[in-house]
């Protein structure tokens, strides 16, 4: 179950992160679409409003030249003056007819072709007028032009004015593509702040989720291990050190003793006549006395001291960096003195004693189970002795 439980995760926390990855390369490329779409339509508005824009200007400029011709022409005596001025006015009006066929080439809006088709229809009106006084400049000598010249500069004036107001529009018309462009600019760039924003709280709640997630799946962990770690060198009954764990303990002990150049104090316990009890009142009542026998040598040692339990009724004490045997003996007629009560357990009364073996560590070229085993025989002679009794080895 755990390790369906870690492999689910896993595939939640990938599909979550994929996700997250996924909806940020989706947000890039989608906002790098639209502005690059943007950009095209801009380019392209831009290069058809300045194409218009340029042939406007040169029709414009072309009917100004041509209209200054005019007037140059009038100065003039003769026609053979004025033939010069001619050729020139002629490629002026080519260079009107050739921007006009360019811009007529172009995307023209309904206002735009509104006004090309004002400016053809003056055109065409004016053009019998037009063509009347450059046949009178070019067969007749000096004379009072004021009259004709006033009427065709009066009509360029208007053709001009056409081509001014073409002109406005397509400025106005590129003023308003930038502002539109900027606009849409903005709106991209606007969505694409509030979806990276969301993208990255969601990222970071995700992230956060699971450092929580992880978090608590390393501290249940832990724990488990802590448990399984005081299962396994601790006594189920009791709680105490077991026998595995008393073992590693003593070589740590002994080690430092050596070391330092102390005495330690092995103190091996076994509870008299113990199989009688489980007999006799049962194993529950067996193994409530055994706790309460454990409880109260608790309560009587050192905080440096180590009790554990080697099994049935057998009870290991270490004493460590004691000064003599003297203050071993000290703590083994307290333990005799509190073990040596009657014991109501679920209202059964029942006699414990036991028998106590101690054993001197004073630097001898031994090891913890040798140490044990020598208190071991310190405490079946103890036993021989009578019980309820300890004895020194």
């Amino acid at each position: 179950m755990v390790h369906r439980g870690s492999g689910f995760r896993f595939f939640f926390y990938l599909i979550g992160f994929s996700a997250i990855f996924l909806a940020f390369i989706y947000t890039s490329v989608f906002s790098y679409q639209q502005y690059a779409n943007l950009r095209a339509e801009l380019t392209t508005a831009n290069s058809n409003n300045d194409v218009q824009l340029r042939a406007a200007m040169a029709m414009r400029a072309a009917v100004r030249e041509r209209a200054i011709l005019l007037w140059q022409m009038t100065l003039l005596e003769t026609p053979e003056e004025r033939k010069k001025l001619f050729n020139t006015f002629y490629s002026q009006g080519s260079e009107y007819h050739k921007s006009r066929l360019t811009l007529l080439n172009t995307e023209l809006d309904p206002p735009e072709q509104n006004i090309i088709a004002k400016l053809d229809k003056q055109t065409a009106n004016r053009f019998p007028e037009l063509r009347t006084f450059t046949e009178l400049l070019t067969n007749n000598r000096f004379q009072d032009f004021r009259l004709e010249l006033s009427k065709v500069l009066k009509d360029k004036t208007t053709i001009a004015g056409l081509l001014d107001q073409f002109i406005t529009l397509q400025q106005a018309q590129n003023e308003e593509v930038w502002q539109d462009s900027s606009h849409k600019m903005d709106e991209v760039l606007s969505e694409l702040i509030t979806r990276m924003v969301l993208i990255i709280l969601g990222g970071f709640m995700f992230a956060l989720y699971v450092m929580v997630t992880t978090s608590k799946q390393n501290k249940l962990i832990r724990i488990a291990n802590q448990e399984l770690h005081h299962l396994a060198c601790h006594d189920n009954l009791t709680g105490l050190p077991n026998r595995r764990f008393l073992l590693h303990q003593l070589e740590i002990v002994l080690a430092a003793a050596k070391r330092k150049q102390h005495k330690a104090a092995i103190i091996f316990i076994d509870v008299d006549d113990f199989k009688p009890i489980n007999d006799t009142y049962g194993h529950d009542i067996g193994d409530q006395c055994l706790q309460n026998i454990s409880n109260r040598i608790s309560e009587v040692i050192r905080g440096s001291d180590m009790l554990g339990r080697l099994g049935g009724d057998e009870f290991l004490l270490i004493l460590s960096e004691i000064d003599s045997s003297t203050q071993a003996i000290a703590v083994i007629q307290k333990l005799l003195e509190i073990i040596n009560k009657e014991l109501i357990v679920d209202g059964q009364i029942t006699h414990i004693s036991a028998s106590i073996g101690l054993y001197i560590y004073a630097l001898e070229d031994i090891n913890a189970e040798e140490a044990i085993t020598l208190a071991d025989k310190a405490m079946y002679q103890a036993k021989k002795m009578g019980k309820n009794q300890f004895y020194i080895i």
